[in-house]
């Protein structure tokens, strides 16, 4: 088998990264907030799920977001590969931003570092939502970029509605979350 080839194929063990951290990261916050009888998914936010842990399960919440962000970062280095895209182009500073922005929420968690985990939260959202256009673009087809443009605005309409309203907490992070998910699912099996 050529070299060239035989990396090809090593790379396609981390095409459904993506999905699969993904499906990790909301079992596992299920799972844990199943362990806690004070915290609410309509009261709070994933993140202010720290409150309500003793420190070995803050631990280990922490861990999830790191976790999530290298198999991201995995699923990044398929895409970039698959693309033929260079580290210093802006569409991959986009994708990187949003999936490194992800993991460094592990390291700052809402109940000691407030502000810092808000803007790497807010930047995650916005960079999150920016790499769907780009990288849909990417793929040349008019079709999945009027998908990815409707899935932004119903994305955008989520977070104002939210916002208007105050009801910023899991059940919203769940919902951008899954809308995601099925942006992710769609660009995998018929771009990747």
């Amino acid at each position: 088998m050529e070299p060239q080839q035989e990396r090809k194929n090593k790379l396609e063990i981390f095409k459904y990264n993506a999905i699969l951290s993904a499906l990790f990261f909301l079992g596992s916050t299920f799972y844990l907030s199943g362990q806690l009888p004070n915290y609410n998914f309509t009261k709070y936010t994933i993140s202010q799920m720290s409150y309500f842990l003793n420190s070995n399960q803050l631990s280990f919440f922490n861990l999830l977001f790191i976790i999530k962000s290298l198999l991201d970062l995995s699923f990044t280095a398929y895409v970039f590969k698959k693309f033929e895209l260079k580290l210093n182009a802006l569409t991959s500073a986009i994708w990187l931003i949003a999936v490194l922005s992800f993991g460094l929420i592990g390291f700052f968690p809402v109940n000691k570092f407030f502000v810092i985990h808000w803007l790497l939260a807010g930047g995650l959202f916005i960079f999150w939502t920016i790499s769907e256009h780009v990288f849909a673009k990417l793929t040349k087809s008019k079709g999945f970029l009027y998908l990815s443009n409707n899935l932004i605005l119903i994305q955008a309409i989520i977070i104002l509605l939210f916002f208007t309203f105050s009801k910023i907490n899991a059940i919203f992070e769940i919902i951008y979350f899954l809308l995601a998910l099925f942006w992710q699912v769609i660009f995998i099996s018929r771009y990747l």
